[in-house]
């Protein structure tokens, strides 16, 4: 129902208005022809002055998070790999993040902004080993050490083994101290050859005699006659000489003194050697048991090693 409407208030065909009193009058006439869309725009107004801030809204869920599917280092081994996507896949391009655009149905690249770094991750299980790489090429051969045997000396019984080696490659020398061995047990005494044949006598040596011996103790002195009586006359003249008289009867020996110490001489030169009898048969041989080894030297030390060929190159990385 509408306000202060009057049914006797209408318009007629000729829109002449019979009005009884003021009012709002509404007219049940057709609709006219629809006015001109859109008038002029009138001027902005002044921009009104900053509202307060609103309170902080609750915080949202947590996001999903961008989870990459893989990395590629270049575009042309990405889209080589991967032509076309789905709605929410993702992979990272060198420095740019690619996503699949499902309105384009195409890749649409993203610069990655890089974030902070983040906690280092566990260390990952240690990969598969490679395979080998091919051996490389055999070096050229070394010079051949030309090595002499320079001084061997014999150590104390019981002593460690030393060797030194001196000189310039490729002439070496090799000086040794080896430590002297046990004694080796005796060997059995051989069988005793027969007794060769007397040699001939040798020549008698010359004859020497010996110093006399002392002279024998003298022997007893017979008695002495009786004296006669001494008269002594006038000397008279001296006569002349008389003839010799007759010697005397030789008066008894006496008897043997005793025998003097045996004294021996000194020996005389020996004779000159008599002529080597010819040599007796030669026994038969007979070869004692061999003594123990003695305990064997120290190994000699190793020669210099020909130099090292060049390195192949290293295999391919697990």
């Amino acid at each position: 129902m509408l306000p202060n409407w009057n049914q006797n208030d209408c318009c007629d065909n000729d829109h002449n208005q019979r009005p009884n009193r003021p009012k709002v009058i509404f007219c049940l006439c057709p609709t006219g022809a629809t006015g001109i869309t859109g008038g002029i725009t009138g001027p902005t107004g002044p921009t009104g002055a900053t509202g307060p801030t609103g309170p902080t809204g609750a915080t949202g869920p947590a996001g999903s998070g961008l989870t990459t599917l893989g990395y590629f280092p270049d575009f042309a081994s990405f889209i080589a790999a991967h032509p076309t996507g789905n709605p929410g896949d993702s992979y990272v391009v060198g420095g740019t993040l690619y996503m699949w655009d499902a309105a384009t149905a195409s890749w649409a690249a993203t610069p990655i902004v890089p974030g902070p770094t983040g906690p280092t991750g566990p260390t990952g299980a240690t990969g598969a080993t490679g395979a080998s790489g091919a051996t490389g090429a055999t070096g050229a051969t070394g010079a051949s050490p030309n090595l002499t045997i320079g001084t061997v000396s014999t150590g104390t019984p019981g002593g460690t083994a030393s060797a030194s080696i001196t000189g310039i490659s490729p002439n070496f020398v090799l000086n040794l101290t080896i430590p002297q061995g046990p004694t080796g047990a005796s060997g059995t005494a051989g069988v005793t050859g027969a007794t060769g044949p007397t040699g001939a006598t040798g020549a008698t040596g010359p004859s020497v005699t010996g110093p006399t011996g002392p002279t024998g103790a003298s022997g007893v002195t017979g008695p002495t006659g009786a004296t006669g009586l001494s008269v002594t006359g006038p000397t008279g003249p001296t006569g002349a000489t008389g003839a010799s008289g007759t010697a005397g009867a030789t008066g008894p020996t006496g008897a043997t003194g005793a025998t003097g110490p045996s004294v021996t001489g000194p020996t005389g030169p020996t004779g000159a050697s008599g002529a080597t009898g010819a040599t007796g048969a030669t026994g038969p041989s007979v070869t004692g048991p061999t003594g123990p080894t003695g305990a064997s030297g120290a190994t000699g030390p190793t020669g210099a090693s020909g130099a090292a060929g060049a390195t192949g190159p290293t295999g391919a990385t697990g």
